[in-house]
C-alpha cells in the first residue's frame, strides 16, 4: 500500500489535460452520483480542449486561488482522478442548508477512475485536495455533496474528518458534509 501512495500528487489542470477529464465524466460508473456533467465549473459537452482552457483560464482569474481544477496523479504523472474547488458566495444554499454568512466557504469533491478505486486513493488523495485548498486560501470550510447511495464516497470523506452538516440536509439525494479548516488541522496534527 505505502509503495501505490508513494509520489501520488494533485496538479492544477494543465490545456492537456482536458482530453482526460473530459472521459472521465463521460464514463457512467465515474458519474453515477452525479447529478450532471460538471457544469457548475463551467464545463460542457461540446466543449473542444481551446474553449475549454480559454473558458478555465477566465474563471481562475476572475475568482484566484479559491477556484482551481486539479488533477490527481500517480507517481508516473499519469491521471486518475479529478478535483476541484469553488468559492460558496453568501447567497448559497443547498437544500437546508446555507452558507455561514461569516466564513468563507469552499466546495469540491473528488472522482478517480474505476480502477483505482478501493485501494485508499480516494482518501489520500482527498487528504491532498484539502492541505493545497487550505494552504492557498483563506477557507475556513470546506463542504462536499456526497450522493446518500454513495457509500464509498461518504466513507472516503469520513476518514479525513468531514462531518454531516447539522441540521442533517438531504437535497436531491445528496448530503452536505462538512470539515473546517481548525478541525482538518487538528486531525493533520498541526
Amino acid at each position: 500500500m505505502e509503495d501505490l501512495l508513494r509520489g501520488i500528487h494533485v496538479t492544477e489542470m494543465m490545456a492537456a489535460d482536458i482530453p482526460f477529464l473530459l472521459d472521465l465524466w463521460s464514463r457512467e460508473e465515474v458519474m453515477r452520483y452525479a447529478d450532471e456533467f460538471p457544469h457548475p465549473r463551467g464545463w460542457t459537452r461540446r466543449d473542444d480542449v481551446e474553449t475549454a482552457w480559454a473558458d478555465y483560464r477566465r474563471r481562475r482569474r476572475s475568482m484566484g486561488a479559491h477556484y482551481a481544477q486539479l488533477v490527481l496523479r500517480m507517481g508516473n504523472r499519469q491521471p486518475v482522478g479529478e478535483s476541484f474547488r469553488f468559492p460558496l458566495d453568501n447567497r448559497f444554499t443547498f437544500g437546508r442548508w446555507r452558507k455561514p454568512m461569516e466564513d468563507r466557504v469552499l466546495m469540491g469533491d473528488i472522482k478517480l477512475l474505476p480502477e483505482h478505486w478501493g485501494r485508499g486513493l480516494g482518501t489520500a488523495f482527498l487528504g491532498l485536495v484539502l492541505e493545497d485548498a487550505f494552504a492557498r486560501t483563506r477557507a475556513d470550510l470546506f463542504v462536499v455533496p456526497p450522493h446518500k447511495r454513495n457509500a464509498a464516497a461518504v466513507r472516503v470523506y469520513e476518514k479525513v474528518g468531514f462531518a454531516r452538516a447539522r441540521p442533517p440536509t438531504v437535497h436531491q439525494g445528496h448530503y452536505v458534509m462538512e470539515l473546517p479548516r481548525t478541525r482538518f488541522r487538528e486531525l493533520r496534527g498541526g
